[in-house]
């Protein structure tokens, strides 16, 4: 079930990202010859009008190929080519992708908000939010969305509120197993954990907190999701910018990463606490799509815009030969960092 919803916040995400270069493509009067879902090889394929759609093996991207983006073609009028049109009509194309990503996570917060956010609450329910894995409350049958009732060590015992911090404390002072009492699907359940670790490294690898439903009137919905999108792009930004220290820093700013497989189990997770949590997640998925995309490096919407913006400036064209291959590289730069990510994801769940 969660490859099925990993496959969809894709899809949408993804889906969406591209329908903004297609549309903006199409109006700017381009001939797009191929939306593609997927990275290829292709699994399917049917044309519409002059445009191919595909699906392809790799449900981990998606492409839209306009005429002309890499240079002129021979059989497609010159006037609808990508390389024919002024360099505002060429921007507008490339940055539709990410305006649509910023808008779909816009609405996406919107209904989560309306509907009832979940979110941390001194008078909240305490909600397993995320579990470490191979930890031992992994181990234990324990699933994120659960809801934890009491946790009893052999010096003592914690009920509500069962917080990140008390359950910690508890365990560093317990001496041998616990016993976590908690609901899942309205049924209670108990098992005992035994923590791994010493001292204050003791550990049973949970992290718990107590969470609230939010409902936010529409209107007050729109600008709260405003907000959480501006600053889920600002923490991005901070990460991205924190790995690039890292770079030269040799820090372990990387740690963290996830790649496909990664991202799947947080999809997961996110399902399992709720809806609306699911929601606020493809949002904010959306969001890291766009910052991404936007980033100027080769291969992305992002380089493509600074040779659009250097060739307006200067007033010269690169060579299309060249630049093909600075983007080629980038590309399989990329297709390199997700093959290392998705190295990482496997040995962490082994």
């Amino acid at each position: 079930m969660t490859i099925i919803i990993f496959i969809i916040v894709l899809l949408v995400t993804v889906i969406v990202h591209e329908c903004g270069h297609f549309f903006a493509a199409r109006k700017s009067g381009m001939t797009v010859e191929e939306f593609g879902f997927g990275i290829p090889p292709r699994l399917y394929a049917w044309k519409k009008g002059e445009t191919t759609y595909s699906i392809n093996a790799l449900p981990i991207g998606g492409f839209v190929k306009i005429a002309g983006e890499d240079g002129t073609e021979h059989g497609i009028p010159f006037e609808k080519q990508f390389e024919s049109k002024p360099w505002y009509l060429k921007s507008i194309v490339l940055v539709a992708g990410v305006v649509c990503n910023i808008l779909l996570a816009i609405v996406l917060f919107t209904a989560a908000y309306t509907i009832g956010m979940p979110v941390a609450s001194d008078h909240g329910t305490p909600t397993v939010v995320s579990i470490v894995s191979g930890s031992p409350s992994e181990k234990s049958g324990i699933e994120v969305g659960d809801v934890i009732t009491s946790v009893t060590t052999s010096t003592a015992m914690v009920s509500n509120p069962v917080t990140t911090e008390n359950l910690h404390a508890a365990v560093i002072k317990s001496e041998g197993p616990i016993t976590v009492t908690y609901k899942h699907a309205n049924a209670t359940h108990a098992t005992t954990i035994t923590p791994t670790g010493e001292g204050d490294a003791r550990v049973i690898g949970i992290a718990v907190e107590p969470v609230v439903q939010q409902h936010l009137p529409f209107f007050t919905a729109i600008k709260a999701a405003a907000e959480q999108t501006w600053i889920t792009g600002g923490e991005i930004f901070a990460t991205l910018a924190g790995l690039i220290r890292g770079i030269f820093h040799h820090n372990n700013a990387a740690a963290g990463l996830v790649g496909p497989v990664g991202l799947a189990q947080e999809v997961g997770s996110a399902a399992s606490i709720g809806f609306t949590y699911l929601l606020a997640f493809t949002a904010a998925i959306s969001v890291n799509l766009a910052v991404i995309n936007i980033m100027p490096f080769p291969a992305l919407d992002g380089g493509r815009l600074v040779v659009v913006l250097l060739e307006a400036i200067t007033r010269k064209k690169f060579s299309q030969k060249t630049v093909g291959i600075i983007h080629f590289i980038g590309f399989l730069i990329l297709l390199g960092l997700m093959l290392l990510l998705t190295v990482g994801d496997v040995r962490r769940l082994l």
